[in-house]
């Protein structure tokens, strides 16, 4: 029952929260390189949070799952809030008049399927460890992969396409 029990997951939660330490750390150097153009650009400015948001998450869920002596139901419940509230903040920042302008249709659809899909794998994530079926811990990995190519787009954004 691996997919239940986080010990097996350690290596993986250690490499998590590393590449999202990493990968944030990247993109807050895109914001400050192009902060200027970002600034007069409110179009992007969603964007910028959203990377930010999506690859923090990988650091909080990979730091909460390495908390020492916590249950499978705990970090659960945990994984569900954190889902849930990822999903609120995504949306918010991939709406509105921040976003009115400079991506077409289909590219914005991709970047709220992708922020979206990624908030729920990990809900999901949480979900099936407080049931104990349907894929536990598995969801998290996906959720990983989702996260870091959204960000990585929303980086590409930040330091290429913005001075486009």
């Amino acid at each position: 029952m691996t997919g239940y029990e986080i010990e097996p997951w350690h290596d993986f939660f250690v490499a998590q929260a590393g590449a999202g330490a990493a990968l944030t750390g990247l993109v807050f150097v895109a914001i400050s390189i192009n902060l200027t153009k970002l600034l007069a650009q409110r179009a992007v400015q969603g964007r910028a949070v959203e990377a930010l948001m999506l690859l923090v998450a990988l650091l909080i869920v990979g730091l909460a799952a390495l908390i020492p002596g916590q249950g499978a139901r705990a970090f659960g419940i945990e994984l569900i809030a954190f889902g849930i509230a990822l999903s609120g903040c995504v949306m918010a920042a991939s709406t509105g008049k921040v976003n009115a302008g400079g991506a077409t249709r289909g590219q914005h659809l991709t970047r709220i399927v992708l922020g979206q899909m990624s908030a729920l794998a990990i809900a999901l994530a949480g979900a099936s460890l407080l049931i104990g079926a349907g894929g536990g811990l598995y969801w998290l990995a996906g959720a990983a992969i989702l996260c870091i190519v959204a960000g990585m787009i929303g980086a590409w954004v930040l330091l290429v396409e913005i001075l486009r």
